[in-house]
């Protein structure tokens, strides 16, 4: 990408930057690093829709989709292109021969996400739908959407006719979808179920225990697998077969781990996609794309950072690991915000406190809560602790507070409201609890923004 080439077009035909530049009294040829990073609230938000796209109208616009995460004036809208998505197919369909063997297995692949306007699910669906209609492979595919039970039950009935089995969903889902095929009692051939996963951060433990559940070898790294974009960005990069082995690498030298990221915990490794220009900045991921609403310097809120491969050719890093990699790899840890990750859903700590002190005085909410996730028979619940200035009494109040408290996130996230109601009935119960207790201030500080993870292997 010619950086001061894409800046000036913008500059020249989107009206919105223009006046975004002029704001913050810069220009388009002041210093790449003195030009202001945009985001939701001062961009996206403060202007017109219109006026963010290429010559300030929709023209070209193919598909309107929603974003995932919270916003004080509701869900943002991304207006589509067609050359926003037109690597979509060729890239997925690569990516299904090179490492689940397309052209030489029968499949099954079960679309387990969210629907409606989300366009990961969207897109994710109609992609692989196009595959199987193209008639090239042996491919069947199924969308059950968030009714994993359904999934479950589709595996049961038609598994049998293929070679392999792919979900692809949310890496929560993957443990409410073992535990569902283990309490009807499925028989699985080892090695033949694989998950391909969006939405959220998962940890290399994670990719071992979903190789030790499915009968993969330890070291599979297509047992469960992922990329890295946003329904603001599109895709920006993805794991592969080398990435991955670098990941694995990491997960088991800690100290390298530490020299590297400054952290024993491996982050996911990723192979940059080559349209879009990224820098770390306070180590937070920027990200610069050409798309309908171009992106100059767009702060993704995620935690991060940028590796090159000429940086690991004097370490221990084996070579027949470094000899594949590519030249510029991104690194990622998940949200740098305080999030509550619901099954893929990015839930803001700080929205869900405001709405809490807007409930009435009689809820006697404290200003404090923690959410711990438990897991109980493979299922992740989220059990929210809501500190109140009285001393609760009975139920009643408890079930007030879950109802307030799930109808506020539904309003907030179409993509929670897609997806919790059908959850929960694949599950048989809810899957947020909420138990209150009495702010006692003699006790240390509450530390309520962060989710506190009760299971050590996830």
């Amino acid at each position: 990408m010619e950086l001061k080439k894409f800046i000036k077009d913008v500059n020249d035909k989107v009206p919105a930057y223009s006046e975004f530049l002029a704001k913050n009294s810069k220009t388009v040829d002041s210093e790449w690093q003195s030009i202001p990073l945009i985001n939701k609230k001062d961009y996206l938000l403060s202007y017109p829709l219109e006026k963010i796209c290429w010559n300030g109208n929709l023209d070209g616009c193919h598909l309107i989709g929603a974003s995932s995460g919270f916003s004080k004036s509701g869900t943002i809208f991304w207006p589509k292109r067609p050359d926003d998505e037109k690597n979509a197919l060729e890239a997925t369909e690569n990516m299904l021969v090179k490492n689940h063997g397309l052209d030489r297995k029968k499949t099954l692949i079960l679309v387990c996400l969210a629907f409606g306007t989300w366009i990961g699910g969207m897109q994710i669906a109609t992609v692989i739908r196009t595959l199987a209609s193209s008639g090239k492979y042996k491919l069947t595919v199924a969308t059950p959407s968030l009714n994993l039970s359904e999934s479950v039950e589709i595996y049961e009935r038609f598994g049998k006719n293929f070679d392999q089995t792919i979900w692809l969903t949310n890496p929560s889902n993957v443990n409410l979808i073992t535990a569902l095929l283990k309490k009807r009692g499925n028989k699985i051939d080892h090695g033949s179920i694989f998950f391909g996963v969006v939405g959220e951060y998962f940890t290399e433990n994670f990719r071992e225990k979903v190789a030790a559940d499915y009968g993969h070898e330890s070291g599979e790294p297509f047992c469960i697998w992922t990329g890295y974009g946003s329904a603001d960005t599109g895709d920006i990069a993805s794991e592969t077969r080398e990435t991955i082995k670098l990941r694995k690498f990491f997960h088991k030298n800690h100290d390298m781990c530490k020299r590297f990221f400054g952290s024993e915990n491996a982050p996911m490794i990723l192979a940059k996609s080559s349209n879009v220009f990224v820098e770390i900045i306070d180590e937070n991921i920027i990200v610069t794309k050409d798309q309908l609403i171009p992106l100059v310097r767009y702060d993704t809120k995620d935690a991060g950072g940028l590796l090159t491969k000429a940086r690991l050719e004097d370490s221990p890093v084996p070579k027949e690991i470094t000899s594949a990699l590519p030249e510029e790899m991104l690194y990622v840890y998940g949200r740098a915000s305080d999030t509550v990750i619901f099954y893929g859903t990015n839930l803001l700590v700080g929205s869900i406190n405001d709405f809490l002190f807007s409930l009435p005085a009689r809820y006697c909410y404290g200003g404090f809560f923690e959410v711990r996730t438990k897991k109980r028979d493979g299922v992740m619940f989220f059990n929210f602790t809501l500190f109140l200035n009285v001393e609760p009494a009975g139920d009643g109040l408890a079930a007030e507070y879950e109802s307030e408290l799930i109808a506020f996130l539904k309003s907030q996230s179409l993509e929670f409201n897609a997806k919790y109601d059908a959850l929960c009935r694949s599950i048989g119960e809810s899957l947020i609890k909420i138990e209150l207790k009495k702010i006692n201030f003699s006790t240390a500080a509450l530390k309520h923004k962060y989710v506190i993870e009760e299971d050590a292997n996830v």
